[in-house]
């Protein structure tokens, strides 16, 4: 299955871009938004500890599956079918 991964924000999560981070990924069908963050922190060490403490998101942080918080779908074991979009959100300001 194809699934689109966005880093809103990626210069706070390490990143070296300004503009968001786009990827698409073709993972197993039963994957899970845990495998997607396993997969990015091999692509970007650190970054899980920049939105995870344990399995537990860094409160104000946020990752979203097609615009709907994790915390409100079955945290990192929501699976995820083809074509969702996976969002990590760092912190908004104002």
């Amino acid at each position: 299955m194809r699934v689109t991964v966005k880093i809103f924000g990626p210069k706070y999560f390490g990143l070296p871009q300004y503009d968001v981070v786009t990827h698409v990924f073709d993972l197993p069908d039963g994957a899970t938004v845990g495998d997607v963050v396993d997969l990015l922190e091999k692509m970007y060490p650190g970054l899980r500890g920049r939105i995870l403490r344990g399995e537990e998101i860094i409160p104000m942080h946020d990752i979203w599956v097609n615009g709907r918080s994790i915390q409100f779908l079955q945290g990192l074991a929501t699976r995820l079918k083809d074509g969702d979009v996976v969002q990590l959100v760092p912190p908004f300001g104002g």
